[in-house]
């Protein structure tokens, strides 16, 4: 048996927004695999982020009132854009080697009533 998996590093932009700033970061990770799925057509069995720079962060503040007058309140907008890079462990699907073998239809009905008659009308 051969070693079918394969070792890439990729460097990927995300953006990720929260009302809290954990919650920001966390939705620019989570976005990683998404995008690495849509890029490859192989199969990822890991996704490791070597390294992580922030690019962008921001943070949008804004007073929020009730009936426009009552109980001011400051609310906060977090956002960032991160550049990760990330080591892909996969397995490249156009290097192995499918063996074909034909099969009837596994989801095929037997009529056997088509056959009876045929054989015995074969047989007189």
């Amino acid at each position: 048996m051969e070693n079918v998996t394969m070792k890439q590093r990729q460097n990927i932009q995300v953006e990720g927004t929260g009302k809290e700033k954990n919650l920001a970061f966390a939705n620019a990770l989570n976005q990683i695999h998404n995008r690495v799925l849509k890029e490859k057509n192989d199969v990822i069995v890991r996704i490791e982020p070597l390294d992580i720079q922030v690019v962008k962060a921001e943070q949008e503040t804004f007073t929020e009132r009730f009936f426009f007058f009552f109980l001011p309140r400051t609310r906060a907008d977090y956002r960032v854009l991160l550049d990760v890079e990330v080591e892909i462990t996969l397995i490249e699907m156009e290097t192995i080697p499918f063996v074909e073998k034909r099969v009837t239809d596994p989801n095929g009905l037997p009529i056997p009533f088509g056959k009876k008659k045929r054989m015995q009308k074969e047989a007189n």
